[in-house]
């Protein structure tokens, strides 16, 4: 009870502060979980010198008379479309009138909220065009956000407490860019929501380094995982991900623990082969595994798409790709990898540890593809070796099935073996 009268007069105040300061003025369209963020206004008192006009667009053709048809209405071109329609409405209405001393700003989300049977993509798109200053040129913010409450009502609360924060930190606080990520979850915990990628444009922005901001998302645990397309940019994980195949090659912090280019391409190849003729599966990816954490420097990332994350199990990356692909998953390690895998300290943190580990990681249609080093290389298996593993044989490359672990992990790792669900991959 404590935690929520604090989360309702913390907001409350944000809310009021906005309304009382009579340099701020503007609208707010919302779709798909309520008028929350406008709510917070409106309750609060104040509301005739900040709000315009709210408006709610549930119905699919009054929405499309407001903004137009053709695309899907929880989409960031449907977001954008919204902006630039109420934009231009607040700045006709009352730009002359008010425009001199006022800085205009214009909300606007588009929210897939739960639904009753609790089997949808459960995000939105949230978004705000705002002057820094009276007469400014305007400048967005654009948001993907995942809604993780297992409630419509508390999912709609969170978004309202959002929109507050942003818009108070845009607008009373003048946050630096760099700012906006933790001013946004005040009063919200990480485990409600996440924010997985931000759009910044317009002179309020100037010099922000979006590939910082983004990183900061993943390494705070405001996204689960921050997904990046082949030029590096953020891109929103249920587009990026939606029924692709997914090769993920954990990225090292020693290059020589990193697998070739060369890898990598027949990885991708055998997985494009494997799902050929597949009307379930739009295309195969490869995507690098960053792992970001306040505790080791970020690994150089090279060419190709990204997954960052502060998480180090590899279980937790089939998780992250099962909410939005249930096509073939492969993970491609090297073997210093592939013997951390199975080391049961990553795992204290779970009820049946190596074991619920492991299940997790090998879920439906998951491998690990596991990936041979030069015998010359063996002094980079010595510390993974020094954990009761042996290596039996001696060609000239050593491959996953030569490794031999300490019963009784041997007999675990054997079965994964045998059954497939790890896959030795041969020598050159």
């Amino acid at each position: 009870m404590n935690n929520t009268a604090t989360t309702v007069a913390d907001t409350h105040q944000k809310a009021l502060e906005v309304n009382l300061d009579a340099t701020s003025f503007g609208s707010f369209a919302e779709i798909g979980a309520g008028q929350e963020v406008a709510r917070w206004f409106l309750r609060v008192g104040a509301a005739s010198g900040t709000v315009a006009k709210t408006v709610s667009a549930y119905d699919k053709e009054v929405s499309d008379d407001l903004y137009g048809s053709g695309t899907r209405y929880v989409s960031r071109p449907r977001l954008e479309t919204m902006l630039d329609c109420e934009w231009k409405s607040l700045v006709q209405q009352v730009g002359d009138a008010r425009g001199k001393d006022t800085r205009l700003f214009a909300f606007a989300d588009t929210i897939a909220a739960r639904n009753f049977a609790g089997t949808n993509d459960c995000h939105g798109w949230i978004g705000v065009r705002f002057q820094d200053h009276p007469r400014a040129e305007a400048s967005d913010i654009l948001l993907h956000v995942n809604l993780r409450d297992n409630a419509n009502l508390l999912q709609q609360e969170a978004v309202g407490i959002l929109g507050v924060n942003l818009l108070h930190a845009l607008l009373n606080e003048r946050a630096a860019p760099g700012d906006l990520p933790a001013r946004m979850f005040d009063n919200l915990a990480n485990d409600r929501l996440e924010i997985d990628q931000i759009v910044m444009r317009g002179s309020a922005f100037a010099g922000c380094q979006m590939d910082e901001l983004h990183t900061a998302l993943a390494r705070d645990g405001r996204a689960q995982a921050v997904t990046l397309d082949s030029d590096g940019v953020a891109v929103a994980a249920n587009e990026f991900l939606y029924k692709k195949s997914v090769a993920i090659i954990p990225l090292a912090s020693d290059p020589r623990d990193d697998l070739s280019p060369e890898a990598i391409a027949a990885c991708l190849e055998t997985l494009r082969r494997e799902v050929v003729g597949n009307p379930e599966v739009k295309d195969v990816i490869g995507v690098r595994l960053m792992v970001v954490d306040s505790d080791a420097p970020l690994p150089a990332m090279g060419k190709g798409a990204a997954m960052m994350t502060r998480h180090r199990q590899l279980y937790r990356a089939t998780a992250f790709a099962r909410r939005y692909t249930q096509a073939p998953l492969r993970f491609a390690v090297p073997l210093p990898a592939l013997i951390r895998i199975f080391d049961d300290v990553r795992y204290q943190h779970l009820e049946g540890r190596l074991l619920e580990g492991i299940a997790r990681l090998f879920g439906s249609n998951v491998r690990v593809l596991a990936y041979p080093c030069p015998r010359e290389l063996l002094p980079l298996l010595e510390t993974e070796l020094g954990r009761g593993w042996e290596v039996d044989g001696s060609r000239q490359w050593i491959t996953a099935d030569q490794l031999r672990p300490a019963p009784p992990l041997l007999h675990l790792y054997e079965y994964l073996l045998a059954s497939g669900f790890l896959v030795a991959m041969p020598g050159n």
